[in-house]
């Protein structure tokens, strides 16, 4: 069985932990899934993930845990970090122009963290052409991830 690359999945993680207390709460599923796949999770369906997950009871998943589901469930082609850019790629052609930040932000804004958004805005900040390819988007991600302590 093949694994992800522990620098993605602890960047990945990173940007779900929104609070960056170095636990993904329930909240922050929830949150997740809603930003990924555009549908609200049940608390059954919660349930049901948390008890294969969360595999210390403790309510939140950890950093181990989640590299544990992500290297167990997740095939390795798939990460949340592409899903993501593709929320903001409108368009489709492989970059996110300011009115497609926009356009999400209006439509999912209430569903994102900041941290999410940040990276987009800063991306923006730097690039004259405003538009950010996704290679831009892992770069500022990276960013977000460096300046995230893990216990």
């Amino acid at each position: 069985m093949s694994t992800h690359d522990t620098h993605e999945l602890k960047l990945l993680f990173s940007l779900f932990d929104s609070n960056h207390d170095g636990r993904i709460s329930q909240d922050e599923i929830k949150q997740l899934v809603e930003t990924v796949s555009g549908q609200s999770w049940s608390e059954e369906q919660l349930d049901a993930f948390m008890q294969v997950v969360d595999t210390d009871t403790s309510g939140d998943i950890t950093m181990e845990e989640f590299t544990v589901m992500m290297n167990r469930y997740v095939p390795t082609s798939t990460l949340g970090l592409k899903d993501l850019f593709n929320t903001f790629d409108v368009s489709g052609d492989g970059c996110v122009d300011k009115q497609e930040f926009e356009q999400v932000m209006n439509e999912k804004g209430k569903d994102l963290n900041q941290d999410q958004i940040n990276i987009f805005q800063k991306l923006f900040q730097q690039d004259e052409h405003s538009k950010v390819t996704y290679e831009q988007f892992v770069d500022g991600a990276t960013e977000v991830y460096k300046n995230v302590k893990f216990n």
